[in-house]
């Protein structure tokens, strides 16, 4: 009986470093910073944004510029790793950001259908 004790404890230790560890994984930890983003099936005008994700009091914003187009402090929702908000481009626009195998990726869902967002790191 006290072998049996002894191994649950040492499975709960393992279990609670290894959450411990992965604790910077999720999504959000992933996005923050300055990007540049790109999207190519956009009309013209509409194709190049600069891009800040950070957390403010808790929660993932996005603060966007490129065009005609200034948005600050917009909130997004984490749900099943991803991170949506609808922004407002002179149209209402569901924006979807997420990471995959190390890479971050962005969907626009629009009127003209849904166009792939590019993220690429800014320079400093």
């Amino acid at each position: 009986m006290k072998a049996v004790y002894v191994m649950l404890v040492g499975l709960c230790m393992v279990c609670m470093s290894a959450v411990g560890a992965n604790a910077g994984d999720d999504v959000k930890s992933k996005v923050k910073g300055k990007w540049e983003i790109n999207i190519p099936d956009a009309p013209y005008g509409y194709q190049d944004y600069a891009v800040e994700i950070k957390e403010k009091n808790n929660e993932i914003v996005l603060n966007l510029s490129g065009g005609d187009i200034n948005i600050k402090d917009q909130k997004f929702v984490e749900k099943e790793g991803k991170l949506t908000a609808n922004l407002y481009v002179g149209e209402y626009v569901k924006v979807t950001i997420w990471e995959e195998d190390g890479v971050v990726k962005g969907m626009a869902d629009t009127s003209m259908g849904k166009l792939s967002c590019h993220f690429k790191k800014a320079k400093k």
